[in-house]
């Protein structure tokens, strides 16, 4: 005969199965973002590739408009 279990130990059983569920979603929701991670990461590769190729003048050009002036 199975004995009854405690309240803690229901209630532990329920937030792990809960954090499990989390878990999953969560693993499950950054199999999704992983394509644009590595898109967003190849657009800054490319924008440093690009970077480097720009003279002086236009280097001087893209300082000030990071800097906002």
């Amino acid at each position: 005969m199975k004995s009854p279990r405690s309240p803690k130990v229901k209630q532990i059983l329920a937030l792990r199965g809960r954090a499990a569920t989390l878990r999953a979603e969560y693993e499950a929701a950054l199999v999704c973002l992983e394509p644009t991670r590595h898109r967003a990461a190849q657009l800054v590769q490319e924008a440093r590739a690009l970077k480097g190729t720009l003279s002086d003048c236009e280097l001087a050009e893209l300082r000030r408009a990071w800097s906002g002036v």
